[in-house]
């Protein structure tokens, strides 16, 4: 019985070490233990400027998946656009250019206990411009089976 104690806790502490020297190399190269994809879709080129969404989640739950709308001129590195610091986009459509300008659909949580979906189209007549924020509507999703 003494045989089988030692080799069990020998195993436990060894895998103890294991964890703590994985969270620090996970922590070393940037990033945590259990952290956030980061995928930056194909980006387009309008006035002067690059434009491309990037969708950030973890990949065990989609009601934690966020988009964010990024931009970047020449060699500059991606910047994330003021008008979606906050995180709160559950959804994302574009971005897309037509004759007015640039624009995203996006999609919000109402409130944080809703599920309901607000959606709004967001555009930018100009690169430097302040954008303009039109809501579209409110949708509750379906509920999965």
């Amino acid at each position: 019985m003494g045989q089988a104690t030692l080799a069990f806790r020998n195993l436990l502490v060894r895998a103890a070490i294991f964890v703590v020297l994985a969270a620090i190399l996970a922590w070393f190269v940037g990033g945590t233990l259990f952290g956030k994809h980061r995928v930056n879709f194909p980006a387009l080129t309008w006035d002067g400027r690059e434009w491309a969404a990037q969708v950030i989640g973890n990949g065990t739950r989609p009601d934690e998946v966020q988009w964010r709308l990024l931009s970047k001129s020449g060699e500059d590195p991606w910047h994330v656009m003021p008008i979606s610091e906050t995180g709160q986009w559950r959804q994302l459509v574009g971005p897309s250019v037509d004759e007015q300008g640039l624009w995203i659909k996006v999609g919000e949580n109402a409130s944080a206990s809703s599920p309901e979906l607000t959606w709004s189209l967001i555009r930018f007549a100009k690169a430097n411009s302040q954008p303009t924020k039109t809501p579209i509507a409110s949708v509750t999703p379906p509920t999965a089976q």
